[in-house]
């Protein structure tokens, strides 16, 4: 007879602990993971336009307002050339894609994308232009400098770093 009551508290405890693990384990039903989430894990943007996809485009410039060079590639997926115009801050530039083609902004010497007159510094975002045979798109452009070294060669008059705050303080300490 005393088996019945011992019977019953083990399954009490069985059942809450069932219980408990669909509370704790439940919002895993309903929340989507984030490693399943795709995304472009770059600098720059990642959009299409047309036949013509932008991969990790963004502008490279300095904090006196003077250039921004656009640093990035686009690709046409289509088999006829494509003219893809960039305009920013009154500042504007063009390149002709070959069909099937791609085109660096880095690589260039004689088009590289240099937009005069920016208006925006380092760590914001800029509304850049672009069109492409009749399709039109604004899209967020971030702007960067040469804090990060694989972007120091392409920002326009050249990087300079700025002095480290902590040598100001050495400084400050020693003349106490």
């Amino acid at each position: 007879m005393n088996c019945a009551p011992k019977n019953r508290a083990q399954q009490a405890v069985a059942a809450g602990a069932v219980l408990l693990m669909l509370g704790v384990s439940g919002c895993s039903f309903t929340t989507e993971q984030s490693t399943t989430t795709r995304y472009a894990a770059s600098d720059g943007i990642v959009k299409d336009l047309g036949s013509v996809q932008l991969r990790n485009v963004l502008v490279v410039g300095r904090d006196d307002e003077t250039a921004g060079r656009l640093v990035g590639t686009v690709f046409n997926t289509s088999d006829e050339p494509v003219d893809l115009s960039i305009q920013a801050g009154g500042a504007s530039t063009s390149v002709t894609i070959e069909g099937q083609g791609e085109f660096r902004f880095e690589d260039e010497s004689a088009d590289d994308g240099t937009l005069e007159g920016l208006p925006d510094i380092p760590g914001s975002l800029i509304d850049v232009d672009f069109t492409v045979q009749g399709d039109e798109a604004t899209f967020e452009v971030p702007v960067l400098d040469g804090t990060l070294e694989e972007y120091r060669e392409y920002v326009p008059g050249g990087y300079t770093p700025r002095p480290s705050e902590p040598a100001a303080t050495e400084e400050a300490a020693e003349g106490e």
